[in-house]
């Protein structure tokens, strides 16, 4: 196991992006987001051979960056953002995404050895149980109510409650939501089998709350690279972002509460109650 490349995780909507963004301050380290987005496996759907793809691409792009110093990556102008969604909703309603794909300079020093971070969430999610046995593995998670309720307001396939690229590699998730009519219905089941992937493939040391993130103003990043315990960032919570509905947020809420999901293992309900009393507040102040 090279345990300079680095996979990175999580739930959608969770801080997986403003992750990386905190990574690439840290010297010798690149973090890459979505950089396998379009990226064909071809016809295999066998999760062991498309996790040995995701090494070879790590591969690639390593020797990219020390020979050419360019690397494939979602950006904004060049850079890796800290949220690739703009606060401006487009003619539908739903926040646009303003990254896009392209190779980006690296132009800092690095060492032969330098740390190489990849970020996806559902291309990565489901090939977990193979992506431990050949590098490190890190998930970022969020409180559920807050996640559900960011999920709601994007122009993305999981803002309908589709699966996404996890669908493909594991066809029973989309059979199995597809069972349910409401959309939130959906979404729930889809964040409850990626908390079960985290909690089934991953140690608790590598389950990152955004929460703790934002607190430690990114200090709690040091269980992926050490040099993280110099981070004093200015982080503030968005979990009870004043673009999220409020009135959708309470509907979610309560819906929450009647679940069961692998969630409350690091969230307890309390968790949720305490933001819905938030919310509530918050409306009834205006």
């Amino acid at each position: 196991m090279f345990e300079n490349d680095v996979i990175l995780t999580g739930l959608p909507r969770s801080g997986t992006t403003l992750t990386c963004h905190l990574l690439n301050k840290l010297p010798d380290t690149v973090a890459l987001h979505e950089p396998m987005q379009g990226v064909d496996y071809g016809d295999t759907v066998d999760a062991r051979e498309m996790s040995r793809g995701v090494k070879r691409f790590f591969d690639e792009q390593r020797q990219s960056i020390l020979q050419r110093g360019r690397a494939l990556s979602r950006n904004i102008g060049g850079v890796v953002p800290d949220n690739p969604f703009g606060d401006e909703p487009s003619e539908t309603g739903a926040r646009r995404q303003i990254d896009q794909k392209g190779e980006i300079v690296i132009d800092k020093e690095l060492s032969n050895q330098f740390m190489l971070i990849m970020k996806h969430t559902h291309r990565f999610a489901p090939l977990l149980g193979h992506l431990v046995e050949l590098m490190p593995v890190f998930a970022i998670v969020r409180n559920p109510l807050s996640t559900l309720a960011s999920w709601r307001t994007i122009d993305a396939g999981i803002a309908s409650g589709r699966p996404g690229p996890a669908g493909r590699v594991v066809p029973e998730l989309g059979e199995a939501m597809a069972r349910y009519d409401d959309v939130l219905d959906r979404q729930i089941y889809l964040l409850g089998w990626f908390w079960q992937q985290f909690h089934r493939h991953l140690p608790k040391h590598a389950i990152i709350e955004y929460e703790t993130l934002v607190a430690s103003g990114g200090r709690a990043l040091s269980v992926i690279n050490p040099g993280a315990i110099r981070l004093d960032e200015p982080l503030q919570s968005r979990n009870s972002n004043p673009l999220y509905d409020r009135e959708d947020m309470l509907r979610i809420g309560e819906r929450l509460l009647e679940s069961e999901g692998a969630y409350w293992e690091n969230y307890p309900r309390e968790s949720v109650t305490l933001l819905l009393a938030e919310i509530a507040a918050s409306s009834g102040s205006r």
